[in-house]
């Protein structure tokens, strides 16, 4: 499926549940950033997840601060290698790590006790171990990842 109708699939939550596995986090996080800046790909994306989770019945499941983490860290590797935004491939290539164990990758950044509070469900919570490699992803966030 090409990334615009996935987007719209996802938006309108008619993306089947089943399909929305964790490489297809790595798909909507590489469509949004595909279309917008980082920042505004940053927010569009936390927003249709969050959405897409309530609507399944499973908002429980949705994490802002394993999101926008995640967000800072592969729109990091897109600006370190453009050809990652243009290539669906390439940008797989480049995040095997996230694809295969994103929270090993987040642990460089946060403990465990960090990242399993319950506000850091609901809102982003700075890192504790070291900052994110990104200055600033969007603007409500600035503060906290910068």
């Amino acid at each position: 499926m090409d990334y615009q109708a996935f987007l719209r699939q996802l938006e309108s939550s008619t993306l089947p549940a089943s399909e929305f596995t964790h490489q297809a986090h790595l798909y909507a996080a590489w469509a949004y950033r595909r279309q917008y800046p980082a920042p505004e790909a940053a927010v569009r994306c936390a927003r249709a997840l969050s959405r897409y989770a309530m609507a399944q019945g499973a908002a429980e499941k949705y994490h802002h601060t394993l999101t926008m983490s995640l967000l800072s860290i592969l729109y990091h590797r897109a600006q370190q290698m453009p050809a990652m935004v243009q290539e669906w491939p390439v940008f797989l290539a480049q995040c095997d790590d996230v694809l295969h164990d994103a929270r090993a990758v987040l642990f460089q950044y946060y403990s465990d006790d960090r990242l399993n509070q319950d506000v850091s469900r609901r809102a982003f919570v700075p890192p504790d171990r070291m900052p994110l490699p990104i200055a600033c992803l969007s603007q409500q966030e600035s503060e906290a990842l910068c």
